[in-house]
């Protein structure tokens, strides 16, 4: 009877300790599909305000420079690279 007793006290105290850690899970599952939302609302912002044709319209919006686009040539990844091509083209 106490061993019975002990093992039903037992079983108790870990039920209600897997119950806190459950309720927390849930709790940050929470938080981590607010955060992926949030980033996804973020990203999709960032993809409209920076895309070509929203900037062109708000540079001739704001002023009547005309501006080009860049080719990806003409973009550098580091200061480097930049330094090399530098190198390269010989100027008259």
């Amino acid at each position: 009877m106490i061993v019975f007793s002990f093992l039903l006290f037992c079983t108790s105290i870990i039920k209600n300790k897997t119950r806190v850690i459950e309720k927390n899970l849930i709790s940050y599952e929470k938080k981590i599909s607010n955060l992926e939302k949030e980033l996804y609302e973020s990203q999709l912002d960032y993809y409209y305000l920076t895309s070509p044709n929203n900037l062109r319209e708000k540079i001739s919006f704001l002023t009547s420079d005309q501006y080009t686009n860049m080719d990806f040539s003409q973009i550098y990844l580091n200061y480097e690279n930049f330094i090399l091509d530098q190198k390269k083209i010989s100027k008259k």
